[in-house]
């Protein structure tokens, strides 16, 4: 096992079946540094280069990490420890998933050469939940300002009038 490269060369790694880890930490992925506030935790990696079919290039890993967001039910901060992990064939032409084993995710790919940084962040915001909140029943947000009612008048207060000076 070696550390990854900074741009993925998939059918060049998968015809030599590659093995890489990597420990990173959260400021190094973008757009998940952008979400959370733990920024200096590890990010720990690990990718399997190989070639299924003897034809189509596939990657294999997983992601560890725990990111800090906040909880939407009482917006103080949650940890969640996420984990993804994925089984992905490269394919060129939709015919060829069709021979694959189901446990793959098939990716529609021309593209040879891709962003590791960016490869691994799609997969591990793909495991961010929609709404995080914390496990436990957490006090929901209460705006404790009183409320003031105000009576309104009746819209046809005005009508009422007419139709009484009427009568007269």
């Amino acid at each position: 096992m070696q550390g990854i490269p900074t741009n993925i060369k998939l059918l060049s790694f998968a015809k030599k079946g590659l093995i890489f880890s990597q420990t990173y930490t959260v400021k190094d992925f973008p757009r998940i540094k952008d979400i959370v506030s733990n920024v200096d935790d590890p990010v720990e990696v690990k990718l399997n280069f190989y070639i299924e079919n003897n034809k189509i290039p596939c990657i294999e890993g997983n992601v560890k990490l725990d990111v800090a967001l906040d909880c939407q039910r009482c917006l103080k901060e949650v940890k969640l420890h996420l984990n993804p992990a994925f089984k992905l064939a490269f394919i060129i032409h939709e015919n060829q998933a069709e021979d694959l084993d189901p446990g793959f995710e098939t990716i529609l790919n021309a593209s040879e050469e891709f962003s590791t940084i960016e490869f691994i962040t799609d997969e591990v915001l793909i495991s961010v939940p929609m709404i995080p909140m914390h496990s436990h029943e957490c006090q929901s947000y209460k705006d404790e300002s009183p409320v003031i009612k105000q009576k309104r008048k009746n819209p046809f207060a005005v009508l009422e009038q007419l139709k009484n000076s009427n009568k007269e």
